[in-house]
């Protein structure tokens, strides 16, 4: 058996009677339900977003390959009504898997863990409630230590450019200036002051394409801490900094 951590969101009418139901259809599955987080509001993150989101998370223990359990995610999510339309668009339920035991895997179908829960606020307040002790197998911290991190009055984040955007006439003197965004800021490891700067995280920006849509992540793992942001101009990229802000901060 697994001890698996799930998280679960939505902003549409009857997502929180939704939640409740797909709790019932997990726990009528086979798998067992351990724990169930209260509901948080949360800041909805990106402009096509909707309005404010309910977030929750549950651990539950199956004994399902994570494969079969992200079907079984899926199939329920489809039951409440989940259309996926719009990348982090509005949606009526949404299940996601964030650890699966300390199983690692980088792959198309599934990540794990889940490779933004570590930054993401909206996860982490609900998961802490529940799972403070579940460990994040590649971080080698616990969900408490994670959230703790998160709760930093200023965070430092590194922004690395690829060769390809060093070179770009569009990219010249991107982020000249660290960039602010309530306790987040953005600068280029050049630019520090300090060279024992305490890195919260690191950014790799690359140019978007076909393959690599804004919002997609790698082919491979990028490293401890470090997040790949595909993007397609300046503009984009600025936007995209904006939304990491408001999931790391809430």
């Amino acid at each position: 058996m697994a001890r698996c951590l799930i998280a679960l969101g939505g902003n549409l009418c009857g997502s929180e009677a939704l939640f409740q139901r797909a709790i019932q259809q997990l726990d009528a599955g086979g798998d067992r339900v351990l724990a169930v987080s209260r509901n948080f509001e949360t800041r909805a993150v990106g402009e096509e977003a909707g309005g404010g989101f309910l977030n929750a998370a549950a651990v539950l223990e199956t004994a399902a390959a994570p494969l079969r359990l992200l079907e079984r995610l899926q199939a329920i999510e489809s039951e409440c009504g989940r259309e996926r339309l719009l990348r982090w668009g509005p949606r009526t339920l949404d299940l996601d898997l964030l650890l699966f035991g300390d199983s690692v895997q980088w792959e198309s179908r599934l990540i794990l863990p889940h490779p933004a829960m570590w930054l993401r606020r909206f996860v982490l307040s609900s998961a802490v409630a529940v799972a403070g002790d579940m460990w994040h197998p590649q971080l080698g911290q616990s969900i408490d230590q994670l959230w703790r991190q998160l709760c930093t009055s200023e965070l430092m984040v590194s922004v690395n450019l690829s060769a390809e955007l060093v070179q770009a006439e569009d990219f010249a003197g991107f982020l000249e200036q660290p960039m602010q965004h309530g306790a987040v800021c953005f600068q280029r490891p050049d630019t520090a002051v300090e060279a024992d700067v305490n890195w919260f995280a690191r950014l790799e920006l690359r140019r978007a394409d076909l393959r690599n849509p804004p919002w997609s992540y790698p082919e491979a793992y990028p490293g401890a801490r470090t997040l790949v942001l595909f993007v397609r101009s300046p503009e984009n990229a600025i936007e995209q900094l904006r939304q990491t802000a408001t999931a790391i901060t809430g």
